[in-house]
Formats: C-alpha cells, structure tokens, sequence
C-alpha cells in the first residue's frame, strides 16, 4: 500500500517537473476579415487570457522557467496602445480595418517573422505601410543592437548566446554568425541555444488562417523553419469561401424580401432626425408613396432588373471600409474564391507534421443579421460569412500526419460587427452618392428632404433584413474571437 502511494507521489511530482521545464513560447495573432486586430487593446478579454499575468495561458501554459516576463515584444501591432510580453499583433493590413490580397497578407507575415522578404520581394516596399512595428533595437551596456523580424527580436532576448555585428555605426543581430564573427553577449536567463529552436503560437481569424498557410508554402519552398509550434484557427475559410458564389445575387434578393415586407407592413415606422435636427416618424407608407420602390417590387423583369441594378451599385461602388475598397473588387474575397489558384495550391499542400492545429468551427451565428445573410448566400452551418464545411483541414494534403482538434462552437458569429460606412455613417453615404441614388425618389423635393427620405428607406430595408445596428452592437456583438477568448483551450 505504502508503495502505491509513493508511486503516485513520483509521477505527480514528475508530471509537475517536466511542466516547469518544458519549452513554451508566445502568441502571435493574425487578424482576418475586415480587420486589423485594433480591438485588441490590454483591457479585452483575449490579451488577458493571453498575455496577463493574471490571464488563463499565464498560469495554465507558461511556467517559471520560460514566462517571457523580461520584455515587451516591439514587433507587433502599434495601433493598439500598448506592447505586450507574451502577445504580438501581426497587423498585416494597416491603420484602418480594411482587407488585401492575402499573397501581400503572407509575404508580410514572412517579413514579420524573418525580418526579411520573400525571394524577389521587396521588404521596404512591403513593410512600409503605418500601423505595426516590423524592427526595433535592444541596448547592451554602452550598444544600441538591432533586430529585424520577430524572431530576431526574440533571440535578442531570449537567445543564451547573440552574435551581433558591426555596420557602419551601428550593430545587427545576427542569426548565422560566420567564424568572423566575435561580438556577442550573453543571457544568463536565455531559453534558446539556437534561433531554430524559436517557436510561435499563431492564432489565425478568417482569411489570416489561408494567409497562414501561403506563409508556410513560402518557407517549405524555400526550406526555411516557419517557426510554428501550434496553430489555433477561428472560423478560416479552409476550402476557400462560397459565400463568393451568391454574393452577387444576395443584396438583390435582400432588397426583394426587405421590399416586400415593407408592403406588408404599411403602418410601421422608422424614426429619422431631418437636417434641423427634429426627430421624424417615417411611416412605410410613406415611404412607398415618395419614393419608387414600387418599380423594384414583385417579380416582373422590369422589378429584377431595378432591383439587380440597385445591388449592383452598392455591390461596386460603395466603399464597406469606409476609404476605397468596395466588396465587389475586394481583394480578399477574390483570393478566397474555392477554384482561386491560390486555394487550389494550398489544398495540395500538407502542415507541418509537427504542429499541433486547434480547429474553431461555428455552427450558427450569434445575429439574426448574420443568420438572415447566411441565407442570402447560400451557406448552410455558418457563422454568417464561412460555411461550417469550408472549416475543415480533412482534405489537406497528409491530414492523417498531423494533431488535428476541432473546437465546435455552437453559435457565433464570423467577426466582431466592422466598421461598414453605410451602416454607421448612412446618411453621409447617401449624401456621398446622391447623384445615383435620387433615381429611388418620386417626389421632387428639395435635396435635405430627400435625403431623409432615402435615409429612413434603406434604414427600413436594413431592419426587415434584421440590422439593427445599435441593439446589434448591444446585445448579438459575439463572434467567435470572442468565444475563444471566453472559452481558452489548453495547447501543447
């Protein structure tokens, strides 16, 4: 009996043992869709759990020998107000939520971890853009020392042994030191021996998780080390987004239905404020009497045709970021077309055998908004914008050779509501795209009035469509960055 119990107590205080002396290593977040991670300031949920001391990865994941409490990481993210320890913020995009080509997404992530380009690329060109730190300097007794890359910066830091060389009046970290090379110092709390031994933890949204893997199809090609110890996905378009296939076809049907309901619901209201600031009850009636949605109205060609010409419009020419990019030429969303060449590459491609993947797939969406989008685009299980199918890794070349975890979040939606100009800011969209849009209008009034007029209409159309910004905002606001910050997952 005696020796039962101590049997135990060994391999308890083994398993404790070897937790405290087992490598870890940071976070590295890659924001997707319509974004540029500058929710993620330190008082969010998701940074605490990640790089708070008091945060669930702190005390469930980091241990006292390696808790990376001796700096904070410069390369990351310089929009969020702060630098934090065991978090960087890859912001691939730039001062604004807006979406890129995901090959700039993954040459970017490459010069973000390497400190370099990709062959052929142009690193200046490339990092140039404002929003995030791709270098940063370290002092060593009387030295101001540079590294480029996050990699660098991390065996600046943390590496037992850094050469460092000299260039003109200055000093570099250097990774591969020649047998020239005699300058260097030494962390006597290093973790490394070697920078191959640096690793990340990437959490990947949306289309930064395809963006992910293009980057590491650039180091397998090349036969460089990604520096990947585990991958936690939320929600990314693994297949590509088929969402692209009815996107076209979604705001007509949309404006049908919401048309539709609008008849059949005469009396209701939508409360507007005019340019003197009264508040004005708008009834629905009224709205189809000023203005000539009745041409769009039912099924006749003449209806289709209006309706196809209205979505078009919106569709190519109304910026969602509220700068230049409208939806219709979104460069992402052409990058995630399923037959893109991008996503037909990648589905040959294989992950790292060693790489532990943390698959988070939504069934359903949080708002009635994303649900009744889901439905225009003909998803099926969805988070309102990517397929619950287009989720998997099955089809990955040698899944069978990789740690695969799927996470099913029951319900979620795809982002954390983005900032969509004509949503926020409508009336200024409407005035911005007058010259079209007064084709809507019956009566000839003056400009102000009819602006109201076109306000309280598409406000109507939003609502019928289940848009309600405001309660939105206050009551379905949760995606599924938000359920991994409230639901963290232990990681290997």
């Amino acid at each position: 009996m005696k020796k039962r119990f101590f049997i135990r107590i060994f391999l308890f205080l083994s398993i404790i043992l070897l937790n405290s002396s087992e490598m870890k290593y940071i976070f590295v977040y890659i924001p997707g869709m319509f974004d540029n991670g500058d929710l993620l300031v330190e008082d969010t949920q998701l940074v605490k759990n990640l790089n708070n001391m008091d945060g669930y990865y702190y005390n469930n994941y980091f241990n006292d020998k390696y808790n990376y409490n001796n700096h904070k990481i410069i390369c990351s993210s310089n929009i969020v107000g702060s630098k934090y320890n065991r978090l960087s913020i890859a912001n691939l995009i730039g001062l604004y939520r807006t979406d890129i080509s995901l090959y700039l997404m993954a040459d970017r992530f490459f010069c973000f971890i390497h400190g370099m380009a990709p062959d052929f690329k142009n690193y200046k060109s490339l990092t140039k853009h404002k929003g995030n730190d791709y270098r940063g300097t370290i002092k060593i007794g009387d030295k101001l020392i540079s590294f480029s890359g996050l990699a660098e910066e991390i065996w600046a830091i943390y590496g037992k042994k850094v050469f460092f060389r000299e260039f003109k009046d200055s000093y570099r970290i250097i990774l591969k030191p020649s047998k020239n090379d005699q300058d260097f110092y030494i962390n006597d709390n290093g973790y490394f021996n070697t920078p191959d031994e640096i690793k990340f933890n990437i959490i990947a949204h949306s289309c930064g998780g395809v963006a992910l893997r293009q980057y590491i199809k650039i180091c397998k090609d090349k036969n460089i080390n990604p520096h990947i110890n585990s991958i936690i996905n939320l929600s990314v378009p693994q297949k590509g987004a088929r969402l692209v296939y009815a996107l076209k076809s979604a705001f007509q049907e949309l404006i049908r239905d919401s048309i539709e309901k609008i008849y059949l619901n005469k009396e209701k209201t939508i409360r507007v404020i005019d340019f003197k600031g009264s508040i004005k009850d708008i009834s629905y009636k009224e709205m189809i009497d000023s203005t000539k949605i009745g041409l769009m109205h039912g099924d006749k060609a003449g209806a289709r045709f209006l309706r196809k010409m209205v979505g078009s419009y919106i569709l190519y020419n109304i910026p969602f970021d509220g700068h230049k990019n409208v939806l219709g030429f979104d460069p992402a969303i052409k990058d995630l077309h399923p037959d893109h060449r991008l996503i037909k590459s990648l589905n040959n491609e294989s992950l790292p055998e060693s790489v532990n993947v943390y698959n988070f797939r939504v069934t359903k969406s949080y708002a009635l908004m994303f649900e009744n989008l889901a439905d225009y685009l003909k998803l099926g299980k969805s988070d309102g914008a990517v397929d619950f199918q287009d989720t998997a890794v099955t089809h990955l070349s040698g899944y069978d050779k990789i740690n695969n975890f799927d996470i099913i979040v029951e319900k979620a939606n795809h982002i954390p509501f983005p900032y969509i100009k004509p949503v926020y800011h409508l009336r200024e969209t409407i005035d911005e795209n007058y010259s079209f849009l007064k084709i809507l209008l019956n009566k000839k009034e003056g400009k102000e009035q009819n602006i109201v007029i076109l306000e309280a209409l598409f406000l109507a159309i939003m609502e019928e469509f289940g848009l309600k910004l405001e309660y939105l905002l206050k009551n379905e606001n949760y995606s599924v960055i938000d359920y991994f910050a409230d639901n963290p997952i232990d990681i290997k």
